[in-house]
């Protein structure tokens, strides 16, 4: 990795940027100052006060970084959404920047503990997830959310790896549920990652059509990520670490 400075303008279509970060320094109050209503709204459902933090941290963060694209104050970022119920089914819905100076945006975030994780593609969906390798009971997640094939790819590893091989093909499957808009209610094991193999990994999904990719991003301690887009997507992955402040391609 070399470090960069933060990207000037968004990426090409068909490119992706994907930006990872943490809360640490981040204060409540002033973060809470840069959230829309319905933002602020959500943080105050958290009950404890480092929830709260968290979630306003990682709000305020994806909020400047956009501002930096956008050209505008992280105040005056504003979100939409695409990919309503359908058939009566809701859906991950795609989540889109909506400003006068650009084009079509595309965005994902997701939160983990004192984590957070963005990825935006002009014109493309784009899907990320990351999640900490915890201690859980491995063996019945891996019956109930994996396919066959996935179960036997993950039982084939090392006992103290399988752990991290669920984590791994869980943050695949959220990754391209969210990029794909399939429906809240797929079982994970229709998506079929191949946690054995090393991504980047094709993936073909049952409910619809077209392919997808999915991608790891490197391990951060106890943190495992991915961010999914349309195989047709060939255009390059800029990875930028906030907490190094290191990027790369």
């Amino acid at each position: 990795m070399t470090g960069c400075p933060a990207p000037p303008v968004l990426p090409e279509r068909g490119g992706t940027h994907v930006w990872f970060g943490d809360d640490r320094g981040a204060v409540l109050r002033q973060d809470m100052e840069l959230l829309s209503e319905e933002e602020r709204g959500r943080c105050l459902r958290f009950s404890r006060h480092e929830d709260r933090r968290r979630f306003a941290a990682s709000w305020a963060a994806v909020r400047r970084t956009l501002a930096a694209y956008a050209d505008t104050e992280p105040g005056e970022i504003r979100f939409g959404r695409t990919g309503p119920a359908h058939r009566g089914r809701l859906r991950h819905q795609h989540l889109v920047l909506i400003a006068a100076s650009v084009p079509l945006v595309y965005l994902s975030v997701a939160r983990s503990e004192e984590f957070w994780l963005l990825g935006l593609s002009v014109d493309d969906p784009i899907g990320v997830d990351l999640e900490h390798v915890r201690d859980f009971d491995t063996e019945g997640l891996i019956d109930r959310c994996l396919a066959p094939e996935e179960q036997r790819q993950v039982r084939a590893m090392s006992p103290e790896s399988r752990r991290t091989g669920f984590v791994r093909a869980w943050t695949r499957k959220e990754a391209v549920m969210k990029a794909a808009g399939l429906p809240l209610t797929t079982a994970p094991h229709r998506v079929l990652v191949h946690p054995g193999r090393s991504g980047p990994v094709p993936v073909d999904l049952q409910e619809q059509d077209g392919r997808w990719v999915v991608h790891d991003l490197p391990r951060h301690g106890p943190v495992l990520a991915a961010f999914a887009r349309p195989l047709a997507g060939t255009g390059p992955v800029l990875v930028h670490d906030t907490m190094t402040g290191e990027s790369r391609v």
